[in-house]
């Protein structure tokens, strides 16, 4: 057990700290990636009018073709829209999460050249 002198800001726990938001973060890109090819291989896949022709004697098995052609088309695209957005809202938590990483460490090395100055008595400058 962990006493109230634990160091929580010691270079090893913020080193531990920035290693798993990195990680995370490639967690986070190697899914935007894989969705990557689920959106360019869903956005190939088609299913003309002829697929959902209704065998109806004369212009109602047109008409209800492509009603259907239509409806399935509308949930296409709003499935491919989900996919593509998908890759760009993985790559945003990718990034943020570095971009979390870089700020831990930049306020780590800022903490350790403050201290340090004053413990030099240089600083504030």
């Amino acid at each position: 057990m962990m006493g109230n002198d634990y160091n929580w800001y010691s270079e090893k726990n913020i080193a531990v700290a920035t290693d798993g938001l990195r990680k995370a973060a490639k967690n986070w890109n190697d899914l935007a990636d894989r969705m990557t090819t689920v959106s360019t291989l869903a956005s190939q896949q088609t299913l003309e009018l002829s697929a959902f022709t209704v065998i109806i004697d004369g212009p109602v098995g047109i008409a209800t073709a492509s009603d259907l052609h239509n409806a399935y088309q509308k949930e296409f695209d709003k499935l491919t829209g989900l996919f593509k957005e998908a890759v760009v809202q993985f790559e945003a938590m990718s990034n943020a999460l570095k971009q979390n990483a870089d700020w831990y460490d930049g306020a780590d090395a800022d903490s350790v050249q403050n201290f340090d100055g004053i413990a030099k008595g240089d600083w504030p400058r």
